[in-house]
């Protein structure tokens, strides 16, 4: 499964825990084998496909969040997501 409007694009958005996330719902194999390509000697749980809102960071640490959100939401967009 490839998701065409997001060309898969696995980054790093944890900043005190391990979390990989590309925008749209990949397949998941596809995915941990470009996970594996640049993160391999993390210890990451079996990915997930979440909806995602992008919303401002108000503690002035970061230039915006993501929250996990229910599909339909309002500004809300496909992701697979990997956690440790």
């Amino acid at each position: 499964m490839s998701d065409q409007k997001y060309p898969l694009n696995v980054e790093s958005v944890g900043s005190d825990t391990y979390i990989v996330m590309s925008r749209g719902h990949h397949d998941l194999g596809e995915f941990m084998a470009a996970v594996n390509k640049d993160y391999e000697d993390w210890k990451l749980r079996d990915p997930e496909h979440k909806w995602c809102k992008t919303v401002p960071d108000r503690s002035g640490q970061l230039n915006c969040r993501y929250v996990f959100v229910e599909p339909g939401t309002r500004g809300a967009w496909p992701a697979t997501y990997a956690w440790e």
